[in-house]
């Protein structure tokens, strides 16, 4: 048993029903409003503020008391998050109020099915010009979309979370590319830098060499000097 929302219906919803009931009209449920508002379920509500408004998808006569209408909304026309959905009469009439178990997520299919439980509501309600699927494999589709929403949803979070540490990595392999390729120009200048300075140490070198055999030339000299006249 997957997990159910709640719905109730409004002050000016019962009011149509009696009415239609005293003088043996119809009333016509026309279309959904689907909120991203988190409404508190009042049945005194009149109007509530919706990012999409659309007819109803299909109904369905459970018996004589009990009908469930439904509305689908296309993942491609799902933009924002659905924590209220509102069910209007053709003439405007907030009708019926409804919450999903959890917030339908946007980019996914969202699927309200709200049932009315009231006396004879079959007699009282107008479906004719409704659209109207036969097949038990479109309500199945429609029963398991929330479902599979949820579950989609927290896929997308972890793919969310995974695109992060992605860009993080690459953030970071740019900034250590980037300071490899620094310490490499460094390197390069010291090792010109290193060859410079052993040419001029092998220069001072062969210097330094020449002022030693000559000095070691004049300190023989004076040396030989000395011992003759000692």
């Amino acid at each position: 048993m997957g997990a159910v929302g709640q719905s109730i219906i409004t002050t000016n919803g019962i009011k149509a029903l009696m009415d239609a009931s005293a003088v043996g009209k119809l009333i016509k449920p026309k279309y959904f409003k689907f909120s991203d508002v988190d409404y508190t379920l009042d049945p005194t509500i009149t109007d509530i503020s919706g990012w999409i408004q659309k007819d109803i998808t299909l109904y369905n006569k459970l018996d004589d008391n009990r009908v469930e209408f439904v509305c689908d909304v296309a993942p491609e026309k799902a933009v924002k998050y659905t924590k209220t959905a509102g069910l209007y009469l053709d003439d405007g009439t907030l009708f019926m109020l409804a919450k999903p178990p959890f917030p339908f997520p946007p980019m996914l299919r969202q699927t309200f099915k709200i049932q009315l439980v009231y006396q004879n509501s079959s007699n009282l309600i107008d479906f004719s010009y409704l659209p109207f699927y036969e097949t038990e494999q479109d309500l199945a589709i429609l029963n398991n979309a929330a479902t599979i929403g949820e579950l989609a949803l927290k896929t997308s979070e972890e793919i969310e979370m995974l695109q992060l540490v992605k860009a993080d990595y690459y953030k970071f392999k740019g900034e250590t590319n980037e300071r490899l390729s620094s310490l490499e120009t460094r390197a390069s200048k010291s090792e010109i830098r290193i060859s410079d300075l052993e040419l001029s140490l092998i220069e001072t070198n062969a210097s330094l060499g020449n002022e030693i055999l000559e000095n070691a030339k004049k300190i023989g000299l004076i040396g030989t000097y000395l011992k003759i006249n000692f």
